[in-house]
């Protein structure tokens, strides 16, 4: 019985033991390319976003709204919890809400591995594309 314990124990250990962690798995693991990510944003997002500091222009949304450094770098920030965000936006959002810029799966996979590649950089170090 002990020994029955003990192996389920060690089985359970074992496997939380190389479980990886979501919130810091790589933008690779996430089925995102980060490089591709960078080029849809700054085509479907730089209406309203500051997605790099290189873009050819500012947003022109009247009210400020976060640049991707800055979404990258809150705590709760994950690859995962920026494409659910992407996928549950509206396609007509209420007033004062982010619209659903209708991108494929593999965009909002890619936007999110972008997205959370700047983590921890300056909005000078994003103008730089990031390695492949």
């Amino acid at each position: 019985m002990k020994s029955r314990i003990w192996t389920a124990f060690s089985l359970v250990a074992a496997l939380a033991a190389t479980a990886p962690i979501p919130s810091i798995a790589s933008a690779a693991e996430s089925g995102g390319n980060a490089q591709a990510g960078r080029d849809v944003a700054l085509r479907s997002c730089t209406g309203c976003h500051v997605v790099a500091a290189d873009q050819r222009f500012k947003p022109v949304y009247p009210r400020p709204l976060p640049d991707f450094k800055t979404i990258a770098n809150k705590s709760n920030t994950t690859t995962a919890s920026v494409r659910q965000f992407l996928e549950k936006l509206p396609a007509v959002p209420k007033p004062g809400q982010m619209a659903n810029p209708l991108l494929s799966s593999q965009d909002v996979r890619d936007v999110a591995a972008y997205i959370v590649s700047l983590r921890g950089e300056s909005m000078h170090e994003a103008a730089q594309p990031p390695a492949r």
